[in-house]
């Protein structure tokens, strides 16, 4: 336990502002409907919740009081939620986008019995495959 927490505690300040703002540029896009541009910094906000991870590590193993980063948890904790609810809307938004892309397409035209008694269908599609057994 020779680090000094004061130190460490400042590490822990700087790795919660990059996060936050890392956080912060994802919500924007998220907003925005980019998804690629968030997925562009997935790869940096990873990076970056690992070096906070390892601070806040160090900072418990060197005795550091949680009262000093409790402001700035907090802020990000906002940031945090709104990210996760933001990026929620968008998995659900491209998984219904997804659906309505690969989903079978409704049968166009009208469906019912024809003049013969016989079930109809007037689908371009449909025709291609019904057999005719009137005469």
């Amino acid at each position: 336990m020779s680090d000094n927490p004061d130190k460490i505690a400042r590490q822990v300040l700087r790795a919660i502002s990059k996060l936050k703002v890392t956080l912060e540029a994802e919500n924007a896009f998220l907003r925005a409907g980019r998804p690629e541009a968030v997925a562009a910094l997935l790869e940096e906000k990873n990076r970056e919740i690992e070096a906070l991870d390892s601070v806040l590590h160090l900072y418990g193993e060197a005795g550091g009081d949680k009262q000093v980063l409790a402001d700035a948890i907090a802020e990000v904790s906002t940031v945090i939620s709104e990210n996760q609810s933001l990026l929620e809307h968008s998995v659900e938004a491209q998984a219904l986008f997804l659906k309505l892309i690969f989903s079978n397409a409704e049968e166009e035209g009208a469906k019912g019995y024809g003049a013969t008694g016989h079930y109809a269908s007037t689908s371009v599609q449909g025709e291609a495959l019904t057999l005719r057994s009137e005469v």
